[in-house]
């Protein structure tokens, strides 16, 4: 079984990513991925972006590229053609090894980069703006502005506009932790008599 995870900035995705880590799946983190594809191409990265991007030890200077891409959409295009093509080819590749096992996708911008194509199943994990941002100022060190950037960029995402194949759950998110957990649980032993 595959199950796509996706949700907003702050909503719960990565507590409820544990769940099921906790739980025997495999959780693939396409963050990490982006982190790997970013080693991978940085040469062509820097080619494209400049050398300043380049941090004192020779790599890829996240912050700095982040200024360059996160404020035009053209930059953020060249990007995610360099880097998702790279994750999205070792998401597939790690399925294709594994493919009895019960796997989880957490990737934020699952549909953006298509690999909601892959799962059977799509969990939306949502909690209210207010929420969101309450959650990251207690967790992040960030300021209030930065934390406003973070929102806005993901406004598009949202499951409403989704056309999908597959089941689509979601989790509401605006009470504790222990609430998203016992509802995650419910769902993946829901999951779980399917395979």
């Amino acid at each position: 079984m595959i199950v796509g995870l996706t949700g907003k900035y702050c909503s719960g995705k990565n507590m409820a990513g544990r769940v099921f880590s906790d739980r025997g799946w495999d959780e693939l983190d396409i963050d990490k991925f982006g982190h790997d594809a970013l080693l991978e191409k940085s040469l062509e990265l820097i080619k494209t972006f400049g050398s300043g991007i380049v941090n004192v030890s020779g790599g890829i200077d996240r912050k700095k590229l982040g200024s360059i891409v996160f404020g035009d959409k053209k930059q953020l295009l060249k990007l995610e053609s360099i880097i998702h093509p790279v994750m999205v080819d070792r998401c597939r590749a790690y399925i294709a090894q594994n493919s009895s096992r019960n796997i989880l996708i957490n990737a934020a911008i699952l549909h953006h980069m298509g690999l909601n194509s892959l799962c059977n199943s799509i969990l939306w994990i949502e909690a209210s703006l207010i929420i969101r941002f309450r959650r990251a100022l207690k967790r992040d060190n960030l300021s209030f502005f930065q934390i406003i950037r973070r929102i806005f960029r993901q406004a598009k995402l949202d499951a409403k506009y989704w056309k999908e194949d597959v089941d689509i759950h979601i989790i509401r998110n605006n009470s504790t932790g222990d609430n998203l957990v016992a509802k995650v649980i419910s769902l993946i032993e829901e999951y779980e008599k399917r395979v």
